[in-house]
């Protein structure tokens, strides 16, 4: 029986080596046309600047959005007197 299992085991060790020396061949070549290779090249030229576009944009957006917080934190330690420009507005507007 000892024979039989060792007799098993080298002809899986020898099928495994030559599944693994064989493999699956070369790979065929690609057979893309040109006309699609072009395209795509276009189409990743036009998202690069589209990134770049936005990141000059969140730039931008990021600068605005640190002015609005430099003027809340000024604002924000003057709620009466704001409040009286409130008022005063509504009254010339009618509203009181």
């Amino acid at each position: 029986m000892r024979l039989a299992r060792a007799g098993m085991l080298i002809v899986f060790l020898l099928g495994l080596l030559a599944v693994i020396f064989s493999g699956c061949g070369p790979a065929p070549p690609c057979e893309t046309s040109l006309v699609t290779m072009d395209e795509t090249r276009l189409d990743a030229e036009t998202y690069e600047q589209e990134a770049t576009d936005t990141r000059e944009q969140v730039a931008e957006l990021e600068k605005k959005l640190d002015q609005k917080k430099k003027e809340i934190k000024e604002i924000e330690d003057k709620p009466a007197e704001l409040e009286e420009k409130v008022r005063e507005m509504k009254k010339g507007s009618g509203r009181e």
